[in-house]
């Protein structure tokens, strides 16, 4: 097998390769981070130090396999790891992020949008919802608080969907966006969710309104266009238990709306792919 050795080992490093007690050896050759034949040094001598081990056994017990070329075999073997290895730093490299503006924009000309949030303290804890409804004049046409009591935070941002549904619904609104900043939730009135799901019963609530005869576009958007939901679901923590309407604007979240109305825009980094 020491043949193998000096087909790999470069010869201007044989002598130290083959001068070293084992546990050097071991050492200084899987920490070497040379690359050559197109892989990397350590991978080649890890693969090559097994396949050694297996073909000397194989030999004793005489079930050795016929190879053509052991060492052009060793090197194809290294090269694929080592590219395999490279493509797997690369898929769990941390996406490049890039900073944007966001801001609240109005629906479509003929559309009413309402934008939910809920406010959790704790998960599970204290937790509330809220919801606004504007036109495509970014006038304010109704909100709601709903102070929860102790549920988690996706049940909460479910109620806070749900009874934004249901007054939308009574005001014969025809076309309707949802905005809401949770993924989770979107995804789960988006696809659907499954029976035993703890949350499935308020889901199917909610979709049981979407499938109405009224059209509804549910979609995902950062929290920081959603600062007014969340300011009435914060809001809903002053007020009793139960959901409360507000036909105008609560005083406290009036300049919140304003910034929505003159187009204020937030920075938030968002990832790229």
């Amino acid at each position: 097998m020491t043949g193998i050795w000096t087909r790999l080992v470069p010869r201007r490093r044989q002598q130290e390769f083959f001068g070293q007690s084992v546990l050097g050896w071991l050492y200084s050759n899987l920490g070497n981070g040379a690359y050559v034949f197109g892989a990397s040094w350590p991978t080649l001598f890890a693969v090559s130090v097994w396949w050694i081990w297996k073909w000397r056994c194989g030999n004793v017990f005489g079930v050795n396999r016929k190879c053509r070329d052991r060492v052009q075999f060793l090197k194809t073997l290294a090269n694929e790891v080592t590219k395999a290895w490279e493509a797997c730093r690369v898929a769990d490299a941390k996406p490049s992020r890039v900073e944007r503006m966001i801001s609240w924009t109005p629906p479509a000309e003929g559309w009413m949008k309402i934008n939910t949030d809920r406010a959790s303290r704790g998960n599970p804890g204290l937790a509330s919802a809220g919801g606004v409804l504007r036109d495509q004049y970014e006038a304010w046409c109704g909100g709601f608080a709903l102070n929860i009591g102790i549920c988690t935070a996706p049940l909460a941002e479910l109620w806070g969907v749900y009874y934004g549904l249901l007054t939308v619904w009574e005001k014969r609104v025809a076309r309707l966006e949802v905005e809401v900043d949770s993924e989770l939730v979107v995804g789960f009135l988006k696809t659907g969710i499954c029976a035993s799901h703890p949350l499935s019963f308020l889901v199917r609530l909610c979709l049981g309104f979407i499938v109405r005869d009224w059209i509804v576009c549910i979609s995902h958007v950062y929290r920081e266009a959603n600062r007014l939901a969340d300011g009435l679901a914060n809001y809903a923590f002053t007020v009793p238990l139960g959901f409360h309407c507000f036909p105008l604007v609560p005083t406290s979240l009036d300049s919140i709306l304003q910034d929505d109305i003159l187009g204020y825009e937030c920075p938030r980094n968002i990832c790229i792919t």
